[in-house]
Formats: structure tokens, sequence, C-alpha cells
């Protein structure tokens, strides 16, 4: 009954061909209406009046429907009574479900059609042990995302939320901003977090950023600097988290929200005790730079 992660997200937009512009350069292969990672999880792009979107949270380009991934008919057949218990649902013919959060956010469950990544060694040198001799560290022109990892929603009452998601859906608490956010999980074992709720700057819900994992640091890096030099603003980055550990960097995304590239976050089982941590700049990020790295300069590889 466990959610797997994040399957699919479909965005309404104003402008389809610069969505396809911006996600074709952020390093995602073209597949029919959108695009898809390395693992399969995809980016659906349609035109904001499309009538088979579910309504928008917020006027202007945005994220319509979130589709979170379980591993077989049987995982749908348990959820599906759990949810129609709190809010209406839809089944379609393969067994999907689709609803209304408290938020007013379109959600989907779907049959999962991620296929699982290639072990990729990243060797490191340390004093202690060198794993990289003769030749060189990695470098990259471009990224590729290889999954949908979390996304982030601001809404205005974030108990309703997390209840909704923790009793409908089985979601796992990881930590909490007490009062401005709580970080969940689809399973126990699973990144630190796939879902941030983050509390709204007023009484309207909406989309902040979508997240895609790559495959280390020096992707986060060398797809950001690419990415940049394609002209699209960053939002914040690169820089480090502290609550998750991850390395990222955020775009301003003209579909709605933002992205972020992110790579190496924390890992979490039903071991881990959730913290309680103030929102404050120096829990955000152990260090960051507010416009990206290419202001410095750099050398063309």
């Amino acid at each position: 009954m466990t959610i797997l992660g994040i399957e699919q997200v479909t965005y309404g937009v104003d402008d389809l061909a610069l969505g396809r512009r911006f996600f074709t350069e952020w390093g995602l292969a073209p597949e029919g209406d959108g695009f898809r990672t390395l693992d399969g999880t995809a980016v659906l792009l349609r035109r904001k009046d499309d009538a088979r979107l579910p309504p928008a949270v917020e006027p202007g380009s945005t994220v319509r429907e979130i589709a979170w991934g379980v591993a077989d008919r049987g995982a749908l057949d348990l959820l599906a009574p759990r949810l129609a218990a709190r809010v209406p649902i839809a089944r379609d013919p393969e067994g999907g479900i689709r609803f209304t959060d408290p938020a007013g956010f379109g959600v989907a469950l779907a049959l999962s059609r991620r296929q699982p990544l290639a072990a990729v060694a990243i060797p490191v040198n340390t004093p202690e042990r060198r794993q990289r001799i003769d030749t060189v560290g990695a470098f990259y022109k471009r990224a590729q995302p290889r999954r949908l990892g979390h996304i982030v929603l601001q809404v205005p009452d974030i108990p309703a939320m997390e209840r909704f998601y923790r009793e409908a859906l089985g979601f796992w608490v990881s930590d909490r901003y007490p009062g401005r956010g709580v970080f969940l999980r689809g399973r126990a074992e699973a990144d630190h977090h796939q879902l941030f709720l983050l509390q709204s700057p007023d009484s309207a819900a909406h989309f902040h950023h979508l997240a895609f994992e790559v495959h280390d640091v020096h992707e986060v890096f060398g797809g950001g600097l690419a990415f940049a030099g394609h002209g699209w603003e960053t939002h914040i980055g690169p820089g480090r988290h502290v609550i998750s550990s991850c390395y990222f960097w955020y775009f301003k995304n003209p579909c709605g929200g933002a992205v972020e590239y992110f790579a190496d976050m924390d890992w979490l089982t039903e071991a881990w005790q959730p913290r309680e941590m103030p929102q404050s700049p120096e829990w955000f990020a152990e260090w960051a730079l507010a416009a990206g790295i290419q202001q410095f300069g750099g050398v063309q590889r």
C-alpha cells in the first residue's frame, strides 16, 4: 500500500513552446506531450485552459496534478476506500485514482512505470583512502536528471494536509519546522522528503517547486552552469541544505514556481526519529549562493 514516490507532475501553462524549451534544456527526454527522467518518472505540459486538467489553485502557469506511483493494482484497491472515506474519488480503467487534496491540488495515484537505475560508483579521494587513481574526477557539460525526487507546496492549513496525507495515504513524518512546515515521505525507507508542506504566505495554496535528482554534486554544478548558460535565471544556489544534507541549485520556471537539481539527500528508514528545528537561514542551508556561480565566470570545456 506504500507510495513509491512522485510518478508524474502535470503543468498547465500559458506558453507550451517556452515550457518545452525549458524542460528540454533542463535535460529531460521529450516523450509525447511531456518529458521523462532516466528512471521514467515524468513531467507533462498542457495548455492551462485544457479541459482535461483539474482546477488550478492559483492563476497563471502552475502545477495542476501530482501523480504518486504505487507498485501494483492491489495497492490502489487498498487505498481507494481510505480515500473515499475522506474525499470524492474517480477511478480510471487501469485502476488509477484521482481526487483533490484538502488544499485544492489535483492528485492522482497510478501504477508506477519507473525503472531501476544501474548503480554507478563515485570514486572519491580522501587522505585515508585513494579511490580515484590515474584518472580525473567527473565533469558534466549538462545535467540528465535521473528521477523526480520531491515537490514543495505552500498551503494555508498544514495540520489538515499532514493529517490527510498520513491517514489516507500512509505518509511518514521526517522532520518539522514547528508551525512553519513538515517534511513527509511516502514510505518508511525513502528520501528524507518526497513532499514538503510549507506555510503559505496568505490564505491560498501555491505550488513552490519540483526537484529532480542528479547523479552527484558535480552534476548539480555542471548541470546548473549549463542551464544558466542558456539564459535561465537562478532562484537560489548552488548550496547545501542542512535538514536533508543534499546539494541544490534552484531555477525559476516559466511553467510555474521553480525547479531544483539536487544530489546526495539523506535516506531514511523506520528507525529515523523526526526532529523539530526552527525555520531559519542556518537550518535552510549550510551555505548557498544567491544568484549562481556563473556570476564569477568560468572555464569553457
